[in-house]
């Protein structure tokens, strides 16, 4: 089956934004795939090998995407323009990752059904436009489970600063697909309000057992365990090991991350946990949970997002 080609008119902007998040820091040095080829080859990537891409694709053909990416002030092609790689020199990854967990927000309660592209569009046009520093965001991960990479209905949002982040966290609250709610008004239903919280202290309630909210991630492990409990509970010594063996697995890591796939097709998944890897099949810019260093217990597969302004 071909893949369809995008002719939107905004055509150019999207090549640019898709290939300008791969080399981004919010994604390049935790994309395995990626990562190990810009380091072997100083920095510079083949153009086919980008194009193999789940989110690159649909870009063609060739000579319109290399004209699109001419244009980019963060990207540089070489003299044949059968290479690409980043103007700028890579930042202390320490640093990149610090700053990535300061400024990103857990958000949840979105429906199953959603798709990347719909996240996407509706952060960057109800969410976004609100922020009081940077109106865009640098990455969108939606996170799915690693064995059948189902959309959990959780994302992991990096924001391009601490402030953005913060206004997002205290200052308004989410419900989708409408976009901000005020915090005090008493009009909304605050049933239909997306649960958030910094990537932070997610992490740190994952570490100390806890969590805020039930979804989907949760009801799912809750209910393997009970089923695994009821199953083994006359099996008197044997039943306790099992027990043993189902508290392992439900602090486990067992979902993925969406945002960044950016290995080619056909190229061998052995990096399925990272979040930011390059995995073609997926959607991009926004398919990879910055979970490679979050790795929630619930969080798996991510979706790279595409890089917004």
């Amino acid at each position: 089956m071909t893949d369809s080609v995008y002719k939107g008119e905004d055509f150019e902007e999207k090549v640019r934004k898709q290939v300008e998040f791969y080399f981004s820091d919010s994604n390049l040095q935790t994309d395995k795939f990626l990562w190990k080829i810009y380091e072997a080859n100083d920095g510079w990537v083949e153009l086919k090998t980008i194009l193999t891409f789940g989110r690159m694709r649909q870009y063609r053909p060739e000579d319109k995407v290399i004209a699109a990416l001419k244009e980019s002030d963060k990207l540089v092609l070489s003299a044949n323009e059968d290479m690409i790689r980043r103007k700028d020199p890579v930042k202390d990854f320490n640093e990149v990752k610090n700053t990535r967990k300061r400024n990103t927000v857990h958000i949840e309660g979105f429906p199953k059904d959603a798709t990347q592209e719909d996240l996407e569009i509706w952060f960057s046009t109800k969410i976004a436009v609100e922020l009081p520093k940077e109106k865009g965001f640098n990455s969108l991960r939606r996170i799915k489970s690693r064995a059948k990479k189902e959309f959990f209905g959780v994302i992991d949002v990096e924001l391009k600063t601490l402030e953005d982040a913060e206004f997002i966290l205290n200052s308004i609250e989410l419900s989708y697909p409408q976009g901000t709610v005020k915090s005090d008004d008493e009009t909304v239903d605050k049933k239909t309000l997306l649960k958030k919280m910094s990537l932070l202290t997610f992490q740190e309630m994952r570490e100390s057992g806890k969590r805020f909210g039930v979804n989907d991630v949760t009801k799912r492990r809750n209910s393997f365990n009970d089923n695994r409990g009821k199953k083994f509970q006359k099996g008197g010594f044997k039943g306790k090991r099992d027990d043993r063996k189902s508290e392992k697995v439900e602090s486990g890591n067992d979902t993925i991350d969406e945002s960044s796939e950016t290995k080619p097709e056909g190229e061998a998944k052995q990096d399925s946990a990272e979040v930011k890897e390059s995995k073609p099949e997926g959607e991009v810019q926004q398919e990879s949970t910055e979970v490679k260093e979050t790795k929630p217990a619930e969080i798996a597969v991510s979706e790279e997002a595409a890089v917004s302004n």
